[in-house]
């Protein structure tokens, strides 16, 4: 007994010691999705791409800092992108959400961020604050902490009043935006607190948007009006742009502005899709150094929309933040270098897999403690209600967790669907409130808070007033500006957003413009997730000249849905306690009549004898249970061996084979029975098997196929296929459903991918990979019994299995994984899902006529697909080129996709035909085939 309970007490401490450590680590067992939703992180990924980023830096060092996932993660990178660590924001209460904002780094790696608390909406800001983090990630300190509590209804709105993170010696500069007055601060190394430096107010309605450098007479800040000013030593300030004569208009937004410290500024210019850099020694010219059209012409196809931030060094070489990559450009506007995924270091991946260990043992060891304690507890002798509780109450527990999980799901998904439906509503009712004519007078930033402004801002809050079921705080309003088929953002619930910056068409907000009716979708990008409703403002001419947008914050409606969780947690915790409580009850007044089990056990044994009995309880319904297994073991004997014999032949008929011949056994089985089907054919063998089977013993042999077969068989099983023979080293199976393309294509993806995982275990063991081939056909068979009447067996007699193992036979020769014909490809019921590319024409040996076939090439490496993705355009063009005679443009067109491709051996086959017919010409009989015998 004492070991038993020393086992017991290791195991719960194990646990919760490894328990404990996963869960302060558990970001490293999670990961976000492009949708911003968390998902298991599997401990073998190398790299992690990096999703909807609003900003990076790099350092001096050539460290990059970036702020990913939607303001949710920081990951800082080194010179060759490998994670060195990672912060991911919790927020203190489920009422609360979390944002980064801001970067900066001193040059001994401290890093400087914002981090903005906002409420649970996702839309007022409830506080913000600077903090450090060491140069390891770890948080170090709070600088300075600003509370916002809506005085005098002065609410801010997704980002709050820091401003311009620079550090400059090693000392942090920020700025502090309150109605027209700014201040700067100043925190530097061995400082208990910060600084007051200076402050400035802001020309008569100006509203401050970023600043720019540190002292006076050097500093320069932009407004939400479009301006760029100049601060002078003695506090005044003076428009630096646009001057008259600029050649740039008032939608010229200056966004994300920098300066270099040499003289030059540096912003986003969304109207005209440029990076614009402004000389102030010759403020008339703007010089465009980077440009959506000049990519565009170079091949690098770029959405300014996804523009997000830059950053400037003091050479004037820039780091531009896109949702989906970051770009590093030289001082003259060339891209050097394009980021969109991050490695993780080998101290990182070693941290992940300890986490994932520790997760697994804690895992293992509440498991096994549980069933040590069932097992010692169960073998003892004690009451029966005691017993009875021990197997019913987890039952219960579970029962009711699960009940509570579909509650919360199918709630959810209500709550989801009746928020949809009242932004549609808010959003059909709020259009009736913006004059459309008005709205067209809105022409650039230079309306910013002008009179129509702020009518047009309390037009979009009216909608509101008197509804006691809505709060505006609940919603996040936006007004768009629709002009010549662009749309422009006006008025937004993001003190963040700039005025009049074009915005990313998209189905939804198009289908709006198109069709004038009310649309509801789902948005992510690097403020969040969203759910919105568009709804149509007209103009008196009745054309759509705006838009009106009410969404809602789906982080936001996740936390309400946390909390509603929990309260139906506690709700189904008492209510599975009284039911507790009643069993327990019911189980003491069922012992009295416990003894009546004798008879009914008895009545059992008179008949029903796939009742088995195992008690072990030493008390008389112990004896019972005793006389019941020895009246009926001999039957269970028998019984089991009918069914072992069942289940034997089952290996050697399929069932499903009597299912196609109309049997119900074996035993019905008649020489010649047979019927004709129409199914999909999969044929797989190992590549040079004769030549591996060379260098093994018979023995050796016959295991390594068997644990082959053993290892690709069950892919056949799991998507609806039957093995109808085995080929020595390969399968012929039949996949005979309605989508029977689909489940071959899916069995014939799946080996392939088990493959990498079969070969990577034979590397460990120390023997050579191998590799497999696998054609899918489709067409009309026979299956039936063939032989004489002392030995059958079943078959397929089929033209079309003889095409099966005759295509198996071009894979290594086309160089593909998985060949299929057009026959298949034309039955596939979800054909978009797949990844292939079409091979064109291809003579088969012993066929008349030649077949288009297909490459299917979704189970291939990871890198082998990225490149015929790549080139699949490219490839099929070339098919189409050589198949009416035009070698030499098909030609060219593969040799394109050799250099990006180097082992696409299909292309090399192209090239070399293309190459002879081009030289020698063609034979008469030629009709656009490739020859491949």
């Amino acid at each position: 007994m004492k070991k038993v309970v020393a086992c017991l007490v290791l195991l719960a401490i194990a646990a919760a010691a490894c328990g404990w450590y996963a869960y302060l680590h558990r970001n490293m067992l999670v990961e976000y999705t492009e949708e911003q939703k968390l998902a298991v992180e599997m401990p073998t990924k190398s790299s992690i791409s990096l999703q909807n980023m609003s900003a990076a830096l790099t350092s001096d060092d050539g460290s990059m800092y970036v702020i990913a996932n939607s303001k949710k993660t920081i990951y800082k990178l080194d010179a060759s992108d490998k994670i060195q660590y990672e912060i991911v924001e919790t927020p203190d209460t489920v009422s609360e959400l979390n944002n980064f904002n801001e970067l900066a780094v001193d040059s001994k790696g401290y890093l400087y961020t914002v981090n903005t608390v906002l409420d649970s909406y996702g839309l007022r800001v409830k506080s913000e604050q600077i903090v450090r983090f060491t140069p390891k990630g770890v948080f170090d300190r709070v600088i300075h902490r600003l509370d916002y509590y809506d005085q005098n209804n002065k609410k801010r709105l997704r980002v709050g009043n820091f401003k311009s993170l620079m550090v400059q010696d090693d000392v942090l500069y920020y700025y502090v935006n309150a109605d027209s007055d700014v201040t700067q601060y100043r925190f530097g190394e061995g400082a208990s607190e910060k600084q007051t430096t200076f402050s400035f107010k802001l020309p008569d309605n100006k509203y401050l948007e970023e600043v720019q450098g540190i002292a006076r007479g050097s500093i320069y800040y932009s407004t939400r009006s479009g301006e760029i000013y100049s601060l002078a030593a003695d506090g005044r300030s003076s428009v630096v742009y646009p001057l008259p004569g600029t050649n740039r208009t008032n939608r010229n937004y200056p966004e994300s502005l920098k300066a270099d410290g040499n003289g030059n500024l540096y912003f986003l210019d969304y109207y005209m899709n440029a990076i614009s850099r402004l000389n102030l020694k010759n403020p008339y010219v703007l010089e465009t150094l980077f440009s959506a059209e000049e990519q565009q012409a170079k091949g690098n196809e770029l959405s300014f929309y996804d523009m997000r931030s830059l950053m400037v060094n003091g050479n004037g070489e820039l780091t531009v933040t896109v949702m989906d990559r970051i770009m590093q450009l030289g001082s003259n506007g060339e891209v050097k270098r394009t980021i969109d995924s991050a490695l993780y270091s080998g101290g990182y991946r070693s941290m992940r897999l300890l986490t994932w260990g520790a997760a697994l043992v804690a895992l293992i060891a509440f498991s096994a403690a549980a069933l040590i304690y069932y097992v010692y507890v169960m073998k003892r002798r004690i009451s029966l209600m005691l017993k009875q509780i021990m197997v019913f109450v987890p039952i219960i527990v579970i029962s009711m967790s699960v009940l509570s999980y579909f509650i919360y799901t199918n709630f959810s998904k209500k709550l989801e669907e009746e928020s949809l439906r009242e932004l549609a509503m808010l959003a059909h009712n709020g259009r009736n409130l913006i004059d459309g004519d008005k709205l067209e007078q809105m022409n650039s930033p230079l309306d910013y808070m002008n009179e129509d402004y702020q009518k047009f801002r309390r037009s979009m809050d009216f909608v509101f007033e008197g509804k006691s079921d809505f709060r505006n705080d609940d919603y996040y309003k936006a007004l768009y500006r629709v002009e010549n088929g662009v749309i422009y953002r006006l008025i937004e619930d993001d003190d963040s957003a700039y005025m009049y910056q074009p915005f990313e068409s998209t189905p939804a907000n198009a289908q709006v413009i198109k069709e004038g009716k009310v649309v509801t979708d789902q948005w992510v990008d690097d403020t969040g997730s969203w759910m919105y409703a568009l709804s149509p403002l007209y103009n008196a001419k009745g054309e759509v000249v705006g838009l009106y947008e009410i969404s809602k914050n789906l982080e936001g409606i996740v936390q309400h849905r946390k909390q509603l969780l929990r309260g139906i947690v506690q709700n189904l915790a008492i209510i599975t306690g009284v039911l507790i409580v009643l069993f327990m009850v019911m189980t003491y007044f069922q012992l009295a009549s416990i003894r009546k089990l004798r008879k009914s056990v008895t009545e059992i044994a008179s008949g029903n004898w796939d009742v088995s009995v195992s008690i072990r309880t030493r008390d008389e319904v112990q004896d019972l249970g005793e006389k019941f297994n020895m009246m009926t073991q001999h039957i269970r004997d028998y019984i089991a061996q009918i069914t072992r014999f069942s289940e034997a032949y089952y290996r050697f008929v399929p069932q499903q084979f009597l299912q196609y011949l109309d049997k119900r056994s074996i035993l019905d089985v008649q020489l010649g029975d047979q019927v004709e089907q129409d199914m999909s054919i999969l044929v797989t063998n190992i590549r040079s098997f004769y030549r591996m089977s060379k260098r093994l013993t018979p023995e050796e042999n016959f295991n390594f196929i068997n644990s082959y077969l053993k290892r690709f068989g069950p892919y056949i099983h799991h998507n609806g296929g039957l093995v109808n023979k085995y080929l020595g080293a390969g399968i012929m199976a039949l996949f005979p459903n309605a989508s029977g393309s689909d489940d071959a294509l899916r069995s014939a993806i799946e080996m392939r991918r088990e493959l990498d995982i079969y070969n990577m275990h034979r590397a460990n063991s120390g023997y050579k990979p191998v590799d497999i081939g696998i054609a899918i056909h489709k067409g009309p068979l026979r299956l039936g019994i063939i032989g004489e009447e002392k030995r059958m067996e079943n078959n397929v007699i089929s033209d079309d299995v003889n095409m099966a193992n005759e295509l198996e036979k071009l894979t290594d020769t086309l160089g593909v994984s998985v060949l299929a014909t057009e026959h298949v490809m034309r039955t596939v019921v979800n054909r978009d899902r797949f990844q292939y590319r079409c091979l064109g024409l291809i003579r088969v040996e012993g066929k008349d006529a030649p077949i288009v076939l297909y490459d299917v090439y979704e189970g291939d490496t990871e890198t082998i697909r990225a490149l015929k993705d790549r080139t699949k355009a490219l490839f099929e063009r070339g098919v189409e080129l050589y198949q009416v005679g035009r070698f030499y443009d098909a030609r060219e067109a593969f040799v394109q996709v050799i250099k990006i491709n180097r082992q696409d051996q299909a292309a090399k086959l192209y090239f070399y035909m293309c190459d002879e017919y081009y030289q020698n010409g063609t034979t008469s009989d030629w009709n656009g085939t490739l020859s491949v015998s």
